[in-house]
Protein backbone atom coordinates (compact mmCIF):
# COMPACT_ATOMS: atom_id res chain seq x y z
CA UNK A 1 0.00 0.00 0.00
CA UNK A 2 1.35 3.41 -0.95
CA UNK A 3 1.41 5.89 1.93
CA UNK A 4 -0.59 9.08 1.60
CA UNK A 5 1.34 12.31 1.31
CA UNK A 6 0.21 13.31 4.80
CA UNK A 7 1.33 9.99 6.27
CA UNK A 8 4.68 10.25 4.52
CA UNK A 9 5.18 13.81 5.77
CA UNK A 10 4.30 12.89 9.36
CA UNK A 11 6.60 9.85 9.18
CA UNK A 12 9.47 11.93 7.81
CA UNK A 13 8.86 14.61 10.43
CA UNK A 14 8.89 12.27 13.42
CA UNK A 15 11.95 10.55 11.96
CA UNK A 16 13.70 13.92 11.75
CA UNK A 17 12.79 14.77 15.35
CA UNK A 18 14.13 11.36 16.42
CA UNK A 19 17.36 11.93 14.51
CA UNK A 20 17.89 15.20 16.37
CA UNK A 21 16.68 14.02 19.81
CA UNK A 22 15.70 10.37 19.99
CA UNK A 23 13.58 10.83 23.10
CA UNK A 24 11.25 13.17 21.21
CA UNK A 25 10.22 10.29 18.97
CA UNK A 26 9.59 8.08 21.98
CA UNK A 27 7.52 10.76 23.69
CA UNK A 28 5.43 11.55 20.62
CA UNK A 29 4.81 7.86 20.03
CA UNK A 30 3.56 7.45 23.58
CA UNK A 31 1.52 10.63 23.63
CA UNK A 32 -0.33 9.86 20.41
CA UNK A 33 -2.14 7.10 22.31
CA UNK A 34 -2.63 9.09 25.52
CA UNK A 35 -6.23 8.98 26.73
CA UNK A 36 -5.69 9.94 30.36
CA UNK A 37 -5.51 6.70 32.36
CA UNK A 38 -3.19 6.49 35.36
CA UNK A 39 -0.77 4.22 33.48
CA UNK A 40 -0.72 6.58 30.53
CA UNK A 41 -0.06 9.55 32.80
CA UNK A 42 2.82 7.63 34.34
CA UNK A 43 4.20 6.78 30.87
CA UNK A 44 3.86 10.40 29.76
CA UNK A 45 5.63 11.59 32.91
CA UNK A 46 8.42 9.06 32.43
CA UNK A 47 8.88 10.09 28.81
CA UNK A 48 9.09 13.74 29.88
CA UNK A 49 11.83 12.84 32.37
CA UNK A 50 13.71 10.85 29.71
CA UNK A 51 13.41 13.74 27.25
CA UNK A 52 14.64 16.25 29.82
CA UNK A 53 17.53 13.92 30.62
CA UNK A 54 18.51 13.68 26.97
CA UNK A 55 18.33 17.44 26.58
CA UNK A 56 20.80 17.80 29.46
CA UNK A 57 23.06 14.87 28.47
CA UNK A 58 23.37 16.17 24.92
CA UNK A 59 25.22 19.24 26.19
CA UNK A 60 27.91 17.30 28.08
CA UNK A 61 31.33 16.98 26.44
CA UNK A 62 31.46 13.28 27.38
CA UNK A 63 28.33 12.41 25.41
CA UNK A 64 29.25 10.13 22.49
CA UNK A 65 28.55 11.18 18.92
CA UNK A 66 25.07 10.58 17.60
CA UNK A 67 26.81 9.02 14.61
CA UNK A 68 28.44 6.23 16.63
CA UNK A 69 26.88 2.89 15.64
CA UNK A 70 24.92 2.33 18.88
CA UNK A 71 23.57 5.88 18.98
CA UNK A 72 22.70 5.99 15.29
CA UNK A 73 21.09 2.56 15.48
CA UNK A 74 18.96 3.73 18.39
CA UNK A 75 17.85 6.84 16.50
CA UNK A 76 16.92 4.72 13.48
CA UNK A 77 14.94 2.33 15.67
CA UNK A 78 13.15 5.16 17.46
CA UNK A 79 12.41 7.03 14.21
CA UNK A 80 11.01 3.86 12.65
CA UNK A 81 9.05 2.91 15.74
CA UNK A 82 7.58 6.35 16.28
CA UNK A 83 6.54 6.61 12.62
CA UNK A 84 5.00 3.12 12.85
CA UNK A 85 2.97 4.12 15.93
CA UNK A 86 1.86 7.44 14.42
CA UNK A 87 0.74 5.71 11.23
CA UNK A 88 -1.18 3.04 13.17
CA UNK A 89 -2.89 5.72 15.24
CA UNK A 90 -3.99 7.49 12.07
CA UNK A 91 -5.10 4.27 10.37
CA UNK A 92 -2.32 4.47 7.76
CA UNK A 93 -0.09 1.62 6.60
CA UNK A 94 2.65 1.47 9.25
CA UNK A 95 5.31 -0.40 7.24
CA UNK A 96 6.10 2.34 4.70
CA UNK A 97 5.81 4.86 7.53
CA UNK A 98 8.45 2.98 9.55
CA UNK A 99 10.82 2.90 6.57
CA UNK A 100 10.35 6.63 5.97
CA UNK A 101 10.79 7.38 9.67
CA UNK A 102 14.02 5.38 9.89
CA UNK A 103 15.51 6.94 6.77
CA UNK A 104 14.56 10.40 7.99
CA UNK A 105 16.21 9.69 11.35
CA UNK A 106 19.46 8.83 9.54
CA UNK A 107 19.31 12.00 7.46
CA UNK A 108 18.51 14.18 10.47
CA UNK A 109 21.27 12.59 12.56
CA UNK A 110 23.86 13.51 9.94
CA UNK A 111 22.30 16.93 9.31
CA UNK A 112 22.14 17.66 13.04
CA UNK A 113 25.78 16.68 13.46
CA UNK A 114 26.85 18.90 10.56
CA UNK A 115 24.76 21.77 11.93
CA UNK A 116 26.32 21.47 15.39
CA UNK A 117 29.86 21.43 13.98
CA UNK A 118 29.12 24.52 11.89
CA UNK A 119 27.01 26.42 14.43
CA UNK A 120 29.44 25.79 17.28
CA UNK A 121 31.99 27.84 15.33
CA UNK A 122 29.50 30.71 14.99
CA UNK A 123 27.98 30.82 18.48
CA UNK A 124 28.70 29.15 21.81
CA UNK A 125 28.13 25.38 21.52
CA UNK A 126 25.38 25.49 24.15
CA UNK A 127 23.45 28.01 22.05
CA UNK A 128 23.77 25.79 18.98
CA UNK A 129 22.51 22.82 21.00
CA UNK A 130 19.55 24.77 22.37
CA UNK A 131 18.47 25.74 18.87
CA UNK A 132 18.59 22.08 17.88
CA UNK A 133 16.55 21.19 20.97
CA UNK A 134 13.93 23.76 19.99
CA UNK A 135 13.72 22.40 16.44
CA UNK A 136 13.32 18.78 17.61
CA UNK A 137 10.70 19.66 20.23
CA UNK A 138 8.80 21.85 17.77
CA UNK A 139 8.69 19.11 15.15
CA UNK A 140 7.46 16.66 17.78
CA UNK A 141 4.77 19.07 18.94
CA UNK A 142 3.52 19.63 15.39
CA UNK A 143 3.35 15.88 14.70
CA UNK A 144 1.52 15.28 17.97
CA UNK A 145 -0.94 18.07 17.18
CA UNK A 146 -1.57 16.70 13.68
CA UNK A 147 -2.17 13.18 14.94
CA UNK A 148 -4.45 14.21 17.79
CA UNK A 149 -6.40 16.76 15.71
Amino acid sequence: MTPTLRSAMLSASIGKASGLRSSVGISVGLLTWFEGSDRERLAAGASAVVTAGELVMDKLPTTPSRLSPPALGGRIAVGSGAAFVVARRRGDDPIPAAVIGGLSAIAASYAGHAYRVWASKQVPPIAAALVEDAVALSIGAVVLHEVRA
